[in-house]
């Protein structure tokens, strides 16, 4: 089996957790994508588009990606097959919230993040100064070290499976990760079968991933879906500057259809007023 991935560290630490999984005589390819060639664009596919295209054209057997990374809308002819177990989903700071008489600078490329940092009182209020920062995760923590930014955020999933755990010097709870952060997914061209699918994983992925696509949000909204493991579905869409923001939960019975979570719980957003938060955003960080 010819398994498609991205050439970062995490990228490829993950694909190997997939060729674990699936055993026999796996073999992994890497694939450059137009992520990989300019960071700066803003569009998630960015970090898919070619990886999908091998797949169409029969180069590999199934792609590997963080779930986070991925579109809600599928090129015709591919479909999500499988996951592995979800890791922790939730973000992680690598520093200080706090700086001694300014304001911290904390880096981010994500604009659920630095939204949902702003808005929180705690931490906001101008105590922070979100700043733009690209890069891998060791690029990032690098602008750490070197004091370019006071902490930076980033998803604890990627550091745990990078071994960069003792990193981490908190969690943030309050903040509603992205939709599919933590989970490894596998894409195949339509009709593949791969029996590699945890359920829980699965039934969280496809809640969040209904979730979003019923917002009508993309790579330039500020937008968190999270299935919690009791079966609530807690999702959040704000204005970049943190400025206005929605919350909705909702929780339903354990065999309750996933899909239709997501996109009540979207509804419910859009009969607040999410639409003029997601039609007056921004790609500035």
């Amino acid at each position: 089996m010819r398994i498609g991935t991205r050439g970062s560290a995490l990228a490829l630490a993950q694909a190997q957790m997939v060729a674990d999984a699936v055993g026999g005589d796996a073999e992994i390819v890497v694939i450059t994508t137009t992520g990989d060639r300019n960071r700066a664009l803003a569009d998630k596919a960015k970090w898919v588009t070619e990886l999908e295209r091998a797949l169409a054209d029969g180069e590999i057997d199934i792609a590997v990606h963080s779930a986070k990374d991925v579109p809600t809308v599928l090129p015709e002819g591919l479909d999500l097959v499988g996951c592995l177990p979800r890791e922790d989903p939730r973000d992680a700071v690598c520093g200080r919230l706090e700086a001694d008489g300014r304001p911290a600078r904390v880096g981010t490329a994500s604009l659920r993040r630095a939204a949902q940092l702003r808005s929180l009182p705690a931490i906001g209020d101008g105590q922070i100064e979100v700043v733009e920062i690209r890069g891998n995760v060791d690029t990032r923590l690098g602008k750490l070290a070197s004091g370019e930014v006071d902490a930076v955020v980033l998803a604890l999933a990627g550091l745990k499976r990078l071994g960069r755990e003792a990193a981490v010097d908190s969690v943030l709870d309050d903040l509603v990760p992205a939709a599919g952060q933590g989970t490894v997914v596998i894409e195949a061209r339509t009709g593949f079968t791969l029996d590699l699918r945890d359920d829980a994983t699965w039934r969280a992925l496809t809640a969040e991933r209904a979730c979003v696509h019923a917002l009508g949000a993309d790579c330039a909204s500020a937008v968190g879906a999270h299935l919690r493991p009791d079966g609530t579905l807690v999702a959040w869409v704000g204005a970049i500057d943190g400025s206005a923001w929605l919350r909705d939960e909702l929780r339903v019975a354990p065999d309750a259809d996933p899909h239709a979570l997501g996109v009540q719980v979207a509804e419910r957003l859009l009969a607040s007023g999410a639409r003029d938060l997601l039609d007056n955003g921004t790609t500035q960080v």
